[in-house]
Protein backbone atom coordinates (compact mmCIF):
# COMPACT_ATOMS: atom_id res chain seq x y z
CA UNK A 1 0.00 0.00 0.00
CA UNK A 2 1.48 3.35 -0.67
CA UNK A 3 0.67 6.78 0.58
CA UNK A 4 -0.54 7.73 -2.79
CA UNK A 5 -3.19 4.62 -2.88
CA UNK A 6 -3.87 6.22 1.01
CA UNK A 7 -4.98 9.15 0.11
CA UNK A 8 -6.51 8.34 -2.87
CA UNK A 9 -9.13 5.27 -1.13
CA UNK A 10 -9.66 8.44 1.87
CA UNK A 11 -10.20 11.11 -1.23
CA UNK A 12 -12.94 8.83 -2.21
CA UNK A 13 -14.18 7.35 1.06
CA UNK A 14 -14.96 11.26 1.93
CA UNK A 15 -16.82 12.23 -1.22
CA UNK A 16 -18.39 9.10 -2.65
CA UNK A 17 -17.33 10.75 -5.84
CA UNK A 18 -15.18 9.90 -8.85
CA UNK A 19 -14.94 13.60 -10.41
CA UNK A 20 -14.59 15.37 -6.96
CA UNK A 21 -12.30 12.96 -5.33
CA UNK A 22 -9.98 13.14 -8.73
CA UNK A 23 -10.12 16.93 -8.22
CA UNK A 24 -9.37 16.84 -4.76
CA UNK A 25 -6.22 14.85 -5.60
CA UNK A 26 -5.54 16.52 -8.66
CA UNK A 27 -6.00 13.45 -10.91
CA UNK A 28 -7.67 12.50 -13.93
CA UNK A 29 -10.89 10.66 -13.21
CA UNK A 30 -8.89 7.27 -15.52
CA UNK A 31 -5.93 7.55 -12.84
CA UNK A 32 -7.71 7.76 -9.79
CA UNK A 33 -9.96 4.30 -11.07
CA UNK A 34 -6.27 2.49 -12.02
CA UNK A 35 -5.08 3.81 -8.12
CA UNK A 36 -8.10 2.35 -6.41
CA UNK A 37 -8.50 -0.95 -8.70
CA UNK A 38 -4.57 -1.40 -8.04
CA UNK A 39 -5.05 -1.05 -4.35
CA UNK A 40 -7.78 -3.48 -4.77
CA UNK A 41 -6.18 -6.10 -6.19
CA UNK A 42 -3.34 -5.58 -4.00
CA UNK A 43 -5.56 -6.55 -0.84
CA UNK A 44 -6.94 -9.15 -2.58
CA UNK A 45 -10.99 -7.83 -2.36
CA UNK A 46 -13.65 -4.49 -3.38
CA UNK A 47 -13.60 -1.57 -1.51
CA UNK A 48 -16.28 0.13 -3.37
CA UNK A 49 -19.43 -0.43 -5.46
CA UNK A 50 -20.12 1.58 -7.98
CA UNK A 51 -22.46 1.43 -10.59
CA UNK A 52 -24.07 4.36 -13.12
CA UNK A 53 -25.58 6.60 -10.33
CA UNK A 54 -23.54 6.51 -7.37
CA UNK A 55 -20.25 4.69 -5.80
CA UNK A 56 -20.88 3.49 -2.07
CA UNK A 57 -18.48 1.39 0.10
CA UNK A 58 -18.21 -2.16 1.01
CA UNK A 59 -17.78 -3.58 4.85
CA UNK A 60 -14.49 -3.93 3.76
CA UNK A 61 -13.67 -0.94 2.79
CA UNK A 62 -15.53 0.52 5.66
CA UNK A 63 -13.37 -1.23 8.11
CA UNK A 64 -10.33 0.28 6.34
CA UNK A 65 -10.71 3.79 7.27
CA UNK A 66 -9.88 4.25 10.58
CA UNK A 67 -6.48 2.39 9.70
CA UNK A 68 -5.79 4.06 6.87
CA UNK A 69 -6.40 7.57 8.77
CA UNK A 70 -4.04 6.63 11.12
CA UNK A 71 -0.97 5.23 8.91
CA UNK A 72 -1.73 8.72 6.50
CA UNK A 73 -1.29 10.69 9.81
CA UNK A 74 1.89 8.29 11.19
CA UNK A 75 3.12 9.34 7.92
CA UNK A 76 2.56 12.92 7.94
CA UNK A 77 4.05 12.91 11.27
CA UNK A 78 7.55 11.37 10.78
CA UNK A 79 7.46 14.00 7.50
CA UNK A 80 7.13 16.93 9.60
CA UNK A 81 9.63 15.11 11.92
CA UNK A 82 11.87 14.81 9.77
CA UNK A 83 11.88 18.31 7.92
CA UNK A 84 12.34 19.92 11.29
CA UNK A 85 15.40 17.79 11.96
CA UNK A 86 16.78 18.91 8.38
CA UNK A 87 15.92 22.42 9.72
CA UNK A 88 17.75 21.55 12.73
CA UNK A 89 15.21 22.42 14.88
CA UNK A 90 14.39 18.89 16.45
CA UNK A 91 16.52 16.51 17.44
CA UNK A 92 19.55 14.93 19.30
CA UNK A 93 23.35 15.06 18.80
CA UNK A 94 24.77 11.97 19.97
CA UNK A 95 28.18 12.67 20.74
CA UNK A 96 31.32 10.60 22.30
CA UNK A 97 33.58 11.97 23.87
CA UNK A 98 36.61 11.50 26.37
CA UNK A 99 35.65 12.24 29.82
CA UNK A 100 38.46 14.91 29.54
CA UNK A 101 37.10 16.65 26.62
CA UNK A 102 33.48 15.89 28.33
CA UNK A 103 34.98 18.41 31.16
CA UNK A 104 37.18 21.00 30.09
CA UNK A 105 36.24 21.16 25.89
CA UNK A 106 32.32 20.22 25.59
CA UNK A 107 30.46 21.97 27.77
CA UNK A 108 31.37 25.70 26.25
CA UNK A 109 30.98 24.66 22.47
CA UNK A 110 27.69 22.86 23.15
CA UNK A 111 26.55 25.94 24.95
CA UNK A 112 26.63 27.84 21.82
CA UNK A 113 25.61 25.26 19.08
CA UNK A 114 22.90 25.33 21.49
CA UNK A 115 22.31 28.93 21.70
CA UNK A 116 22.05 28.93 17.42
CA UNK A 117 19.87 25.77 18.01
CA UNK A 118 17.47 25.78 20.61
CA UNK A 119 15.55 22.94 20.19
CA UNK A 120 18.43 20.55 19.98
CA UNK A 121 19.13 18.29 22.83
CA UNK A 122 22.42 16.13 23.26
CA UNK A 123 23.64 13.06 24.71
CA UNK A 124 27.10 13.14 25.27
CA UNK A 125 28.88 9.67 25.84
CA UNK A 126 32.22 9.26 28.00
CA UNK A 127 33.93 6.50 26.39
CA UNK A 128 38.09 6.20 26.15
CA UNK A 129 40.42 7.64 23.92
CA UNK A 130 40.30 4.01 21.65
CA UNK A 131 36.96 2.72 22.37
CA UNK A 132 35.54 5.80 20.55
CA UNK A 133 38.15 5.23 17.72
CA UNK A 134 36.31 2.09 18.12
CA UNK A 135 32.92 2.78 17.78
CA UNK A 136 33.33 5.49 15.52
CA UNK A 137 34.77 2.97 12.89
CA UNK A 138 31.22 0.55 13.97
CA UNK A 139 29.22 3.42 13.32
CA UNK A 140 27.69 3.38 16.88
CA UNK A 141 28.66 7.10 16.89
CA UNK A 142 28.49 9.61 14.06
CA UNK A 143 31.16 11.81 15.50
CA UNK A 144 33.75 11.53 18.16
CA UNK A 145 36.42 13.79 20.28
CA UNK A 146 39.83 12.40 20.95
CA UNK A 147 43.21 12.54 20.25
CA UNK A 148 44.45 11.63 16.73
CA UNK A 149 44.79 7.98 16.02
CA UNK A 150 47.85 7.11 14.86
CA UNK A 151 46.46 4.54 12.20
CA UNK A 152 43.29 4.88 10.85
CA UNK A 153 42.50 5.00 6.80
CA UNK A 154 38.55 4.82 7.60
CA UNK A 155 38.15 7.78 9.34
CA UNK A 156 38.19 11.69 9.23
CA UNK A 157 40.46 13.78 11.60
CA UNK A 158 39.53 17.28 12.23
CA UNK A 159 41.82 18.71 14.05
CA UNK A 160 40.80 21.16 16.97
CA UNK A 161 44.31 21.94 18.66
CA UNK A 162 47.38 20.78 19.73
CA UNK A 163 46.77 19.44 23.35
CA UNK A 164 50.05 18.94 26.17
CA UNK A 165 50.48 17.73 30.11
CA UNK A 166 51.20 19.76 32.86
CA UNK A 167 51.84 18.11 36.50
CA UNK A 168 49.41 18.01 39.89
CA UNK A 169 50.73 17.61 42.73
CA UNK A 170 48.73 18.19 46.07
CA UNK A 171 49.14 21.21 48.01
CA UNK A 172 51.07 20.22 51.08
CA UNK A 173 53.77 17.89 48.77
CA UNK A 174 57.45 18.63 48.23
CA UNK A 175 57.04 19.53 44.61
CA UNK A 176 54.64 22.14 45.15
CA UNK A 177 57.25 24.88 46.28
CA UNK A 178 58.66 24.67 43.05
CA UNK A 179 56.91 26.11 39.60
CA UNK A 180 58.65 22.84 37.50
CA UNK A 181 59.03 18.87 37.65
CA UNK A 182 60.93 16.31 35.31
CA UNK A 183 59.51 13.35 33.91
CA UNK A 184 61.80 11.34 35.75
CA UNK A 185 60.88 13.35 39.80
CA UNK A 186 57.00 12.48 38.73
CA UNK A 187 57.38 8.70 37.63
CA UNK A 188 59.95 8.25 40.83
CA UNK A 189 56.85 9.34 42.81
CA UNK A 190 53.74 7.87 44.31
CA UNK A 191 51.21 8.35 40.93
CA UNK A 192 47.69 8.27 40.02
CA UNK A 193 46.57 7.52 36.87
CA UNK A 194 43.96 6.25 34.57
CA UNK A 195 43.52 2.35 33.76
CA UNK A 196 44.06 0.99 30.49
CA UNK A 197 43.29 1.49 28.15
CA UNK A 198 43.53 5.01 28.47
CA UNK A 199 45.73 7.37 25.81
CA UNK A 200 46.78 9.29 29.41
CA UNK A 201 48.00 6.17 31.00
CA UNK A 202 49.80 5.28 27.59
CA UNK A 203 51.81 8.56 27.85
CA UNK A 204 52.70 7.76 31.21
CA UNK A 205 54.17 4.49 30.78
CA UNK A 206 56.20 5.31 27.58
CA UNK A 207 57.23 8.46 29.45
CA UNK A 208 58.90 6.34 32.25
CA UNK A 209 60.63 3.95 30.27
CA UNK A 210 62.35 6.42 28.61
CA UNK A 211 63.87 7.56 31.82
CA UNK A 212 64.34 4.02 33.15
CA UNK A 213 61.90 4.66 35.72
CA UNK A 214 59.32 1.87 37.64
CA UNK A 215 56.13 3.99 37.61
CA UNK A 216 55.35 3.59 41.32
CA UNK A 217 51.53 3.13 41.08
CA UNK A 218 49.65 4.26 44.00
CA UNK A 219 46.14 4.51 42.17
CA UNK A 220 44.28 4.07 39.23
CA UNK A 221 40.69 4.58 38.13
CA UNK A 222 38.22 5.36 35.26
CA UNK A 223 37.52 9.10 35.21
CA UNK A 224 40.02 12.03 35.09
CA UNK A 225 37.66 13.84 37.65
CA UNK A 226 38.32 11.21 39.95
CA UNK A 227 42.05 11.16 39.29
CA UNK A 228 42.59 15.12 40.79
CA UNK A 229 40.05 14.28 44.05
CA UNK A 230 42.99 11.24 44.90
CA UNK A 231 46.01 13.80 44.12
CA UNK A 232 43.49 16.88 46.20
CA UNK A 233 43.41 14.25 49.42
CA UNK A 234 46.92 13.81 49.32
CA UNK A 235 47.41 9.80 47.73
CA UNK A 236 50.30 10.96 45.12
CA UNK A 237 50.87 13.33 42.39
CA UNK A 238 49.81 12.90 38.34
CA UNK A 239 49.84 14.51 34.83
CA UNK A 240 46.81 15.67 33.30
CA UNK A 241 46.03 17.80 29.73
CA UNK A 242 46.40 21.24 30.25
CA UNK A 243 43.27 22.09 29.35
CA UNK A 244 41.56 20.18 32.31
CA UNK A 245 43.48 22.51 34.72
CA UNK A 246 39.97 24.51 34.68
CA UNK A 247 38.11 22.04 36.15
CA UNK A 248 40.21 20.74 38.98
CA UNK A 249 39.92 22.32 42.74
CA UNK A 250 43.03 24.74 42.86
CA UNK A 251 42.90 25.20 46.52
CA UNK A 252 43.51 21.68 47.38
CA UNK A 253 46.21 21.08 43.99
CA UNK A 254 49.52 22.98 42.88
CA UNK A 255 49.59 22.51 39.09
CA UNK A 256 53.49 22.06 37.72
CA UNK A 257 55.14 22.44 34.33
CA UNK A 258 56.57 19.27 33.14
CA UNK A 259 60.52 20.71 32.67
CA UNK A 260 61.91 18.53 29.96
CA UNK A 261 60.46 17.43 26.41
CA UNK A 262 56.55 17.29 26.99
CA UNK A 263 54.20 15.44 24.76
CA UNK A 264 51.94 17.26 21.96
CA UNK A 265 48.99 15.45 21.33
CA UNK A 266 46.54 16.68 18.26
CA UNK A 267 42.59 16.65 19.93
CA UNK A 268 40.21 16.98 17.03
CA UNK A 269 36.89 15.13 16.10
CA UNK A 270 36.46 11.85 14.12
CA UNK A 271 33.76 10.90 11.58
CA UNK A 272 33.82 7.62 9.19
CA UNK A 273 35.23 8.39 5.20
CA UNK A 274 32.72 8.19 2.82
CA UNK A 275 29.56 8.34 5.30
CA UNK A 276 26.68 10.68 4.69
CA UNK A 277 26.54 12.85 8.16
CA UNK A 278 23.42 13.99 9.57
CA UNK A 279 22.78 17.46 9.16
CA UNK A 280 23.10 17.98 12.43
CA UNK A 281 26.37 16.47 12.85
CA UNK A 282 27.31 18.28 9.66
CA UNK A 283 26.58 21.57 11.45
CA UNK A 284 28.25 20.62 14.73
CA UNK A 285 31.68 20.11 13.12
CA UNK A 286 31.27 22.88 11.33
CA UNK A 287 30.80 25.05 14.23
CA UNK A 288 33.46 23.10 16.41
CA UNK A 289 36.17 23.44 13.97
CA UNK A 290 36.42 27.40 14.08
CA UNK A 291 34.95 27.94 17.66
CA UNK A 292 36.93 30.88 19.62
CA UNK A 293 37.30 29.27 22.40
CA UNK A 294 39.88 26.41 21.31
CA UNK A 295 43.57 27.59 21.91
CA UNK A 296 45.25 28.38 18.90
CA UNK A 297 47.98 26.51 16.94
Amino acid sequence: MTLKQLKAFLALARTLNYVNAAAELYLSQSALSITIKTLEEELGGKLFKRNTRRVEMTAEGRSLIPYAKRLLANWEDMEKDVKQRFKLNRGTLNIASMPFATHAVLPAVIHEFAKRHPNISFSIHDVPNEKIIENVQDGIFEIGICFQPEFCDQLNFEPLFQEDFIAIVPKNHPFANSQQVTWHELCASPFITLQNPSIIRHVVEKKCLENNTVLDLKVECHQISSLSHFVANGMGVSVIPRQFQKCIDLTQIAVLEILDVNVQLQLGIIYKKDFQLSNISSEFIDMISTHPFFPQQ
